[in-house]
């Protein structure tokens, strides 16, 4: 009569069992466990069982979610091109792409999409998306210091909630984010106002100022992210 109370008592016996040695019994009760919390519909218990087994944590399809997406694109990127070439290009995009995904990697993003020289990726926490922007901005300057030259990058952060559709993320607040991410200059971080709110950390900021989006009828509040 409570199946719920009984899906997390196999779950204690699981972990019983594991802390024991005995890998093949605290997987198998994990695992029933897990299906039966499926069954009820209570999708973060099952997978934080996941987590404990070691395995991949599967969302449902149309979950509504909020995250703090991030937009990343080189800027007058043509004409880079034309100047270096397109084997010196390759070369340049392969390093961009490296440098930034261990950045995102090292922060928590997770890259939804990578389309030419702009990536589209999204973090749980609003902070960490903000940390990992002034890392990429901090990593280029290094590397124009050292190393001569390194493309400038434009950078938008905005926090929402958008329909998580597994390694794919829609809706409005996605929109609003590409938009803050096309409004950036050059080696500029962009942040909406409400994402600076849900940031657990104080951030030095320019003044907030409204900029008008393209095809929605309310504009943004944002401020640029000082990453010097």
């Amino acid at each position: 009569d409570a199946p719920y109370e009984a899906a997390l008592a196999r779950v204690a016996v699981g972990l019983a069992y594991l802390a024991g040695g005995e890998e093949d019994a605290g997987a198998l009760e994990l695992r029933a466990a897990r299906s039966a919390l499926e069954k009820l519909g209570a999708v973060p218990d099952a997978g934080r069982v996941s987590e404990l087994l070691g395995e991949p944590v599967v969302r449902p399809v149309g979950q509504r979610v909020t995250r703090a997406f991030m937009f990343t694109d080189i800027v007058r990127s043509t004409n880079l091109v034309d100047a270096i070439g397109d084997e010196a290009w390759e070369d340049l995009v392969r390093w961009h792409d490296r440098t930034l995904r261990a950045l995102f990697a090292e922060h928590g993003g997770e890259e939804v999409d990578h389309a030419g020289d702009g990536v589209f990726v999204a973090f749980e926490d609003p902070g960490a998306a903000l940390t990992s922007a002034v890392a990429i901005q901090r990593s280029l300057a290094d590397h124009r210091r050292t190393q001569g030259f390194a493309p400038q990058v434009r950078i938008g952060i905005h926090a929402a909630e958008a329909t998580d559709r597994q390694g794919d993320y829609g809706g409005k607040g996605v929109h609003r984010a590409a938009r803050i991410g096309a409004l950036a200059e050059g080696g500029e971080i962009l942040v909406t106002a409400e994402t600076l709110a849900a940031a657990d950390a104080s951030w030095e900021v320019s003044e907030t100022r409204e900029v008008p989006l393209k095809g929605f009828a309310e504009p943004a509040r944002v401020a640029s992210l000082d990453w010097r």
